[in-house]
C-alpha cells in the first residue's frame, strides 16, 4: 500500500509542477472532459453558483469482517465563485446502512456537514480545505464525532488521448476516531467521445493510519453527459479491489449550474 501512495504522490507532484506556459487554461464552463469520482482541479468562475446531487448504491461493502450494503447521498450542496480561482461551498452526506450479517453496520444518519473553500494554485492543480461536522457517530463508513480537518489536493494535465488527473488529501478526525486519520488518492483518465460526452476511468482509495476498515481500492468505469450549457450528469459503476470496498457500487452525480 505505501509503495501505491509512492506512486500516486510522484503523479500528483509531476502533474503540479507542469510547465503552467504548456497547460491549457483552465476552463470553468461545462465540460465533458473532467473527473467522475476525482476531485475537478478547477474553480467556478466570480458569480457562478453549482448545485450538487449525488447518489450511490454500494453491496457488500465489509466493516471488522461482516458485510453490509449502503445508499450514500454525497454530495448534496451547493458551490460559489467567491472570486477569481477561489471557490467555497457547503455540503452534506448521508448514508443508510443494511446488514447482509449479524454485528454489520445496520443504521442510517447523517455523516456530516462540510464547509470548504478552494484555492487555484495554477493552470494545472487546486487546493480545497475544510471540516466536518455535525454527523452520526454510529453510521459506516464515514462516522463523526466532533470535528474532522480535510485537504484535497487535485491536479490535471491535458495529453493527446484525453485528460490526466488526480487527487492526493487527508483528512484528521476528531473526537472518538481521531486515531483513524487518513489518506486519500486517486488517478484517472478522461477521453472524448463527443463534444457532450467523455469517458472515465479512475482508480480511487483511502488508506488510514491505525484503523484497517478504511483501507479502499475502487476502479471506477464512469462517463461525463452535458445537457446544454449548465447541466452535466456523471453516471458510473465501481469494482472494489479491497476487501473494505462495495463489491459493486453504482451510482451518479448531477451538477447544475445557475
Amino acid at each position: 500500500m505505501v509503495k501505491r501512495l509512492e506512486v500516486v504522490a510522484l503523479l500528483l507532484v509531476t502533474t503540479l509542477c507542469y510547465s503552467p506556459s504548456a497547460a491549457v487554461a483552465q476552463q470553468s464552463t461545462m465540460t465533458a472532459m473532467q473527473p467522475v469520482v476525482i476531485e475537478r482541479a478547477e474553480t467556478l468562475d466570480k458569480g457562478k453558483v453549482a448545485i450538487d446531487a449525488g447518489l450511490a448504491l454500494e453491496t457488500d461493502r465489509e466493516f471488522a469482517g461482516v458485510e453490509y450494503d449502503n445508499m450514500r447521498l454525497a454530495p448534496l450542496g451547493v458551490r460559489f465563485g467567491l472570486n477569481s480561482g477561489i471557490e467555497i461551498g457547503a455540503n452534506l452526506a448521508l448514508s443508510s446502512n443494511d446488514a447482509n450479517q449479524s454485528g454489520a453496520p445496520n443504521k442510517s444518519g447523517l455523516e456530516g456537514i462540510s464547509l470548504f473553500g478552494k484555492l487555484k494554485l495554477n493552470q494545472s492543480s487546486t487546493l480545497r480545505v475544510g471540516l466536518v461536522a455535525a454527523g452520526d457517530n454510529d453510521i459506516a463508513p464515514y462516522p463523526n464525532d466532533g470535528i474532522d480537518i480535510f485537504a484535497n489536493l487535485a491536479v490535471q494535465k491535458p495529453i493527446d488521448a484525453g485528460l490526466l488527473y488526480g487527487e492526493l488529501g487527508y483528512k484528521a478526525q476528531g473526537g472518538d476516531f481521531d486515531v483513524n486519520n487518513y489518506f486519500n488518492y486517486g488517478v484517472g483518465l478522461a477521453v472524448p467521445v463527443a463534444e457532450t460526452i467523455g469517458l472515465n476511468l479512475e482508480l480511487v482509495g483511502e488508506q488510514a493510519q491505525e484503523i484497517g476498515v478504511s483501507n479502499t481500492l475502487d476502479l471506477v468505469f464512469g462517463a461525463n453527459l452535458l445537457f446544454g450549457d449548465a447541466i452535466r450528469l456523471a453516471p458510473y459503476v465501481s469494482f472494489g479491489v479491497n476487501d473494505a470496498s462495495p463489491d459493486v457500487a453504482t451510482g451518479a452525480l448531477l451538477e447544475l449550474r445557475i
